[in-house]
């Protein structure tokens, strides 16, 4: 467990933590502040600093503290303390189970990539790749963001580019970089431009 330290501004006010006080030069605490040499002192009381308990839960800073201080040779000896005081689970039959484990065949997982549907609702799919759940982009850097329940209808389009909007009987088409978003039935077809 790494033991934080204790320190107080010498005119008074909150007690915040630090991984370690030096012995000379400014104190950075977890919170961020930067006490001056000379304007702090080492505490016995519990921290009352609200943002430095905070942080004292969270490793990563109590680690990036550590390094900060140029501490980071400390963090890792406890580090391997810790690791030295676990127990090792003992083994039974050990050369037994290796000459068993030699003979069993080693099964392979290969992922296959999925396929992808011709159509994803108001989403022609054809030519657009995958970008995450409900997102698609063209091959021209067009992204398009399917909503809904089943991610099937049109809900957003975001390109770095013209985009062109013209009204029509039944309402208005979109075209932006390759990507074509045109009215169909009660809803939109979104696809690529040809």
């Amino acid at each position: 467990m790494v033991r934080l330290e204790s320190v107080r501004r010498k005119s008074g006010g909150r007690i915040h933590l630090t991984p370690r006080i030096p012995k000379s030069g400014p104190v950075t605490t977890l919170c961020g502040q930067v006490l001056g040499e000379g304007a702090y002192a080492g505490a016995e009381s519990v921290a009352d600093c609200a943002n430095c308990i905070r942080r004292s839960r969270d490793q990563s800073r109590i680690s990036s503290a550590f390094f900060e201080q140029e501490e980071g040779s400390e963090l890792l000896r406890l580090s391997l303390e810790q690791a030295r005081g676990r127990e090792r689970p003992t083994r039974q039959g050990s050369a037994a189970a290796a000459k068993s484990a030699e003979r069993r065949p080693v099964l392979h997982v290969v992922p296959s990539t999925p396929e992808v549907p011709s159509e994803v609702g108001e989403l022609v799919t054809d030519g657009f790749k995958p970008a995450g759940q409900g997102v698609w982009r063209s091959p021209r850097g067009v992204v398009v963001r399917m909503g809904g329940a089943n991610r099937d209808r049109f809900a957003e389009l975001v390109y770095d580019g013209q985009v062109v909007a013209t009204r029509e009987s039944g309402g208005l088409r979109l075209k932006a970089g390759d990507v074509e978003v045109r009215p169909s039935g009660d809803g939109v077809e979104v696809r690529l431009r040809h």
